[in-house]
């Protein structure tokens, strides 16, 4: 496998200098225009007095200019951080335990030269000065709790992409660029040379549907949670989504129950599960039906089962964490995932849900997953989230909140149908003892399910 370099973007843009790479309702850009896109960038970042190793804030969103920063700094030897705009905010956080050296601002790189370097984010960065290898800055973590800050070897990284010179098809990528879904989706779509179309500035159901039939979009990543907003809108009845291909879906469970469904709406689509972390990258798996499945060793990657958890080999992993605490990243090379897994006879393993998702019912332990993917079969139930309740006998019992279909809008008389459906399918424990209706799930800016609740 040859895999996907920085400086493979300007052999790319020569290579392919007439292909479309990328469109938007305001117009199309061929390689040999982001390869000069790039190159600027880069001329920029070299007048400006750049350095090897300096941290350059970028932008994160899914547009054109984004990906060219990205590469543009990551040329000129810069330790990239890309960061929408909505979440400048935690950019005066990052100075706590970071230098930042530059950012974008306005179309132009200007000078910060804010915050300090703490110990370990000194080690971590003149490990990959060292290297002599670009660098990459993550946020991760903000379902549940604060982000923390990965710091990659951006060449490790792009390595395990591979450069494929495949038929063009045109990819709408809806996960923004400062993630690493968006990410390995836009460098997959780059190094298989296939267009990318620009989302709405609104991440709807119907503006996405309108993109998909304007542009023809044949492949669609996305989060379960919103391929379920898509269904709820129903805008595979009112928008013409026959284009569509293939639809890789990841960053959080698929219900069997939403698959289904999906499968029914889209019966022409091709349905892809993709796993990955933003500490290891994506990660080469596939679902037999069984959930999220991890079968043998290949390509570099390794896992296994140590007391219930994922622990994974990457050849991409990352340096560690630049805010502190690496205690999940200095295992040999293994990265411990907080993911619960079990293993399966023939030596494949089975990825559960997150530890700390996990709910206390009196000791016995319930996974959100588990308990949602029974909900979302029931034919009534639009969409759930499931999480802790404080409880002063139990310490925590499970509750739900319902997006629900039928005629019933009292809790109490849901609460009874959902108990009827799921006692054969849940142990008792597992039932939620507390049920809301509600309107709507609240999603984090990536388009995953936010996972909030009492407790």
């Amino acid at each position: 496998m040859i895999g996907l370099a920085v400086d493979d973007i300007r052999i790319l843009a020569g290579q392919r200098a007439r292909r479309k790479l990328w469109i938007s309702d305001a117009g199309r850009f061929t390689w040999a225009q982001f390869g000069v896109a790039v190159e600027a960038v880069r001329r920029q970042c070299e007048a400006a007095g750049v350095v090897p190793g300096e941290i350059v804030v970028t932008p994160g969103d899914s547009t054109f200019d984004a990906l060219a920063w990205f590469f543009g700094a990551a040329a000129s030897g810069a330790i990239v951080a890309p960061l929408r705009w909505e979440r400048l905010g935690e950019f005066h956080a990052w100075k706590d335990f970071l230098k930042i050296g530059w950012r974008v601002w306005e179309g132009r790189i200007v000078r910060v030269r804010e915050g300090a370097m703490s110990p370990v984010a000194e080690r971590l960065v003149e490990e990959l000065r060292l290297r002599q290898q670009p660098g990459l800055i993550l946020a991760t973590g903000g379902t549940t709790g604060i982000p923390k800050l990965v710091l990659h070897d951006l060449g490790s990284l792009l390595a395990t992409v591979p450069v494929r010179h495949n038929p063009p098809k045109r990819m709408l990528p809806l996960m923004r660029f400062d993630h690493i879904g968006g990410l390995d989706m836009a460098w997959r779509a780059l190094a298989g040379q296939q267009v990318l179309v620009a989302p709405p500035e609104e991440i709807t159901p119907v503006a996405v549907a309108e993109t998909i039939a304007n542009h023809r979009v044949e492949i669609l990543p996305a989060t379960p949670s919103f391929l379920n907003l898509l269904l709820l809108a129903e805008v595979h009845r009112t928008h013409d989504l026959s284009s569509l291909r293939v639809i890789p879906y990841g960053a959080e469970p698929m219900p069997a129950g939403l698959l289904g469904r999906l499968r029914a709406a889209l019966p022409e689509v091709e349905f892809i599960q993709r796993f990955g972390t933003s500490e290891t990258g994506a990660l080469p798996v596939r679902d037999e039906g069984k959930g999220l499945v991890l079968r043998g060793q290949q390509n570099g990657f390794s896992w296994k089962v140590v007391d219930g958890e994922l622990w994974v080999q990457s050849p991409a992993r990352a340096l560690g964490y630049l805010s502190g605490d690496n205690g999940r990243l200095e295992m040999a090379g293994w990265f411990r995932t907080g993911d619960l897994a079990e293993d399966l006879p023939g030596g494949s393993i089975r990825v559960l849900g997150r530890r700390e998702e996990l709910i206390n019912v009196g000791g016995e332990k319930v996974l959100p997953s588990e308990v949602e993917a029974v909900l979302m079969a029931h034919h009534l139930v639009a969409d759930c989230r499931v999480g802790p309740e404080r409880n002063a006998v139990m310490g925590q019992v499970v509750g739900a909140d319902i997006i629900w279909r039928g005629p019933d809008n009292d809790a109490l008389a849901v609460k009874r149908v959902l108990h009827a459906y799921a006692a054969g399918l849940l142990a008792r424990h597992k039932l939620p003892a507390v049920v809301r209706l509600v309107p709507v799930l609240e999603a984090t800016g990536n388009l995953k399910k936010r996972r909030h609740f009492s407790s």
